[in-house]
């Protein structure tokens, strides 16, 4: 007799063969004996459970059959089902595939949290995967800390990828196999132990005044839209995918504030944000256009195809190679700049922290601490004598 199961790792068939149980009565007593593959070697092993005891429980034969039939139609029931015996100890509800646990992590998952999110589970899930296609493992139960310690070795030395991406793999695969613990799939996460990488600093430096002049002259002659996303990011510390979230009603002019409601927000937070009056002066033309409108759109104007979100990204590069900015001035960087600018300016860091939506106060002083091309200027001019 054959159970069939299909697996999401290669898209074959899974063969679990078993010979059902049945009672032997041999000369040393009563056994139930039954066949059953081992799914990682495919041999058949023969399994043997002593149930002598029970004929010496009842006064007839009858009776201790009876009940020895019940625990035969129990384990045949359950390898009918796909539990197979050999995994019982390791893997509460039977051997599964990895790929089939994925896969249902990922059904569920799809519920719970943000498109961005999702996109970066089925990004990791598919790199794991494709690492798990091209090896003999298969099962989520025989994954082990070795194998957890070859994968890790596996996508920071093979695929070369830096530290903090190195965090996020690792931060991911733990997610999946905590879960794979509370399905009952698993008893332990192999990754749990598994250090971090230290942080890398990010490598990104202010855009100084000097800087922000060029980009507004070259902007106000050639791209007076995309000189509104860039004092969004600076003024407004509002993040660049944020932006791409904002509705033409999110604009109060009454208010003068834009509302980033919790579903756009990185950290889930509604926040009203106040606006600068020259950039509420750049938005006085969105009067014109349907409330329910992207801010900014794919076209860089008011409208329902939303902004790509690596469209503004690609936008700053080809500006930045243009004006012959140093290649450390990301478009993050105008965030940063927003940030340091607000502190020096003498506005508490309180008030800084809830403007750029941070966790913390130490996260609004870290981002204030990236490379400031005048710092030496500054200290020089304004440093008191001794």
């Amino acid at each position: 007799m054959r159970l069939i199961q299909t697996s999401l790792l290669n898209q074959k068939a899974l063969v679990f063969n078993y010979m059902p149980a049945k009672l032997c009565k041999n000369r040393s007593g009563w056994i139930i004996e039954y066949y059953v593959e081992n799914p990682l070697t495919f041999e058949m092993c023969r399994v043997r459970k002593r149930v002598h005891f029970i004929k010496k429980r009842y006064k007839s034969v009858r009776d201790a059959e009876s009940h020895c039939q019940k625990i035969i139609y129990d384990i045949n029931a359950k390898m009918a089902n796909g539990i197979n015996p050999m995994f019982s100890d390791d893997n509460p509800v039977g051997y599964t595939t990895i790929a089939e646990v994925i896969k249902k992590f990922l059904e569920e998952k799809t519920r719970e949290v943000r498109p961005d999110t999702m996109r970066s589970y089925k990004s990791f899930s598919n790199i794991f995967l494709n690492y798990i296609s091209k090896t003999s493992l298969a099962f989520i139960c025989k994954f082990g800390k070795i194998e957890a310690a070859q994968y890790l070795d596996y996508i920071y030395n093979v695929r070369k990828i830096s530290r903090r991406s190195y965090n996020n793999y690792l931060k991911f695969i733990r997610v999946v196999f905590n879960w794979a613990i509370e399905k009952g799939y698993i008893l332990t996460n192999p990754f749990e132990q598994m250090k971090t990488k230290k942080k890398e600093e990010k490598n990104r430096t202010l855009v100084d005044s000097a800087s922000r002049k060029k980009l507004m002259e070259y902007l106000n002659a050639n791209d007076k839209q995309f000189l509104i996303v860039l004092k969004l990011v600076y003024s407004a510390l509002i993040r660049p995918k944020e932006i791409t979230n904002l509705r033409v009603s999110d604009i109060d002019f009454n208010n003068k504030t834009v509302c980033v409601n919790s579903k756009a927000a990185k950290n889930h937070n509604t926040r009203y944000i106040a606006l600068t009056d020259d950039i509420l002066n750049d938005l006085n033309y969105i009067n014109d256009f349907k409330k329910d409108m992207f801010l900014i759109s794919q076209n860089m104007m008011p409208g329902y195809t939303q902004a790509h979100r690596a469209k503004y990204g690609k936008m700053w590069v080809k500006l930045r190679d243009n004006l012959k900015l140093p290649k450390t001035m990301q478009l993050y960087s105008l965030r940063d700049s927003g940030i340091t600018d607000m502190l020096k300016a003498g506005i508490d860091p309180l008030t800084v922290k809830q403007h750029a939506d941070h966790h913390s106060l130490e996260m609004t002083t870290i981002y204030s601490k990236h490379a400031d091309p005048n710092l030496i200027k500054i200290i020089r001019e304004k440093a008191p004598a001794f």
